[in-house]
């Protein structure tokens, strides 16, 4: 059976264009009218119109895992090696950082772009569903008797609804979380080594990664939790002037060790630790770098800013910028991580080392 005999469909990225254009017009006609929905769907309108007339095809690692399901027929076009490495293999400025998770996501856009594309839909259905279940919930009047006393205060019930809220929220969004970070930092750890980057199989990777980062992740948001939970006790235990000192050291305390294991859940992807010592490596590479790192952080969080501002006007901005940023973000994690180690060792070299040998070319020329 010949290639041509073998494919169900050709899909083109103009197909894809065009399917999800009109499954946002379709969305603006029955259920979410507005115009987020005509806005995104005149995106995906142009970019079918772009990606036909310029002829635009898959990535190859895309177009490989499209023809082996049968879904697109196999061009065989020779894979271009890009000679020209993303980072400088010595410690980098952070415009440098920045710049290099720039050139990673667009090299790599169907893994560290498409991926959270489809995850954080994926979270927006899954909001959208347990928002709707919460509103018929408390659009009864029988349930909101039994969560509403007579003078309006809340019953023990509603405490129990709002906690099953909160861990149903926990178990969509974690896991996702923790897929996208294990992904984001494996995928640019490979970039800057010149290995091939195949979106099926650095997304198996990350899967068989993501409920230990997701561990991680509650266990950070648990000590921060716990610091929070002692100013809130400070301020209404009617001491609060005595106990300012607690809630400045307190807020001081959550700022350093926010800073401090920032890269922990990079560390637990690429070095394969545990918890407790992926915290303890983090704060030793990050300890002598603190201010460095809050700049790196404070960098992206004012990127962030404007996108989130912009969304109060339409959620749209949301849907098409949040994946983008959340790839940059994710190679900026690893990529300060890289440099906090090429600054106490000889990683610049590993790096530089690896990749000569991954792309065929002479070992670069250090500095």
């Amino acid at each position: 059976m010949s290639d041509v005999e073998a494919v169900r469909f050709d899909l083109r990225p103009y197909h894809a264009m065009r399917a999800l254009a009109g499954l946002w017009v379709a969305l603006a006609l029955i259920d979410w009218p507005g115009v987020g929905c005509w806005l995104t769907a005149a995106l995906y309108v142009c970019a079918a119109y772009y990606t036909r007339t310029h002829r635009t095809g898959w990535p190859a690692d895309v177009e490989d895992f499209l023809a082996k399901r049968g879904w697109a027929l196999p061009r065989n076009i020779p894979e271009t090696v890009d000679r020209h490495p993303p980072i400088p293999f010595r410690p980098m400025t952070v415009p440098e950082l920045y710049r290099g998770a720039g050139k990673i996501v667009l090299r790599n856009w169907p893994t560290l772009v498409g991926v959270p594309a489809v995850i954080h839909t994926g979270f927006v259905l899954a909001l959208a569903a347990i928002a709707y279940v919460v509103g018929q919930i408390m659009g009864s009047r029988q349930t909101a008797s039994m969560l509403l006393g007579a003078d309006g205060d809340l019953r023990p019930g509603a405490a129990v609804l709002m906690l099953m809220i909160f861990m149903v929220l926990c178990a969509v969004v974690l896991p996702g979380d923790g897929l996208l970070i294990s992904l984001g930092a494996q995928a640019a750890d490979k970039a800057v080594r010149g290995e091939r980057i195949r979106f099926d199989e650095m997304f198996h990777r990350a899967k068989q990664s993501k409920l230990a980062v997701c561990r991680l992740i509650i266990a950070y948001y648990l000590i921060g939790a716990a610091l929070l939970l002692i100013q809130i006790t400070a301020v209404f235990s009617g001491f609060y002037i005595a106990l300012m000192p607690v809630v400045v050291v307190c807020g001081v305390a959550s700022l350093v060790i926010g800073i401090m294991l920032s890269i922990a859940p990079v560390v637990l992807v690429l070095e394969q630790r545990g918890i407790a010592d992926s915290f303890r490596r983090s704060i030793e590479l990050c300890k002598s770098a603190v201010g460095r790192i809050l700049v790196v952080n404070l960098v992206w969080i004012a990127g962030v800013a404007p996108v989130v501002m912009l969304s109060k006007v339409t959620w749209a901005v949301v849907v098409i910028a949040s994946p983008v940023v959340c790839g940059v973000v994710r190679c900026v994690q690893m990529l300060a991580y890289a440099d906090l180690r090429m600054r106490q060792g000889d990683y610049g070299q590993e790096l530089r080392t690896d990749w000569a040998r991954n792309t065929g070319g002479e070992e670069l020329a250090g500095g």
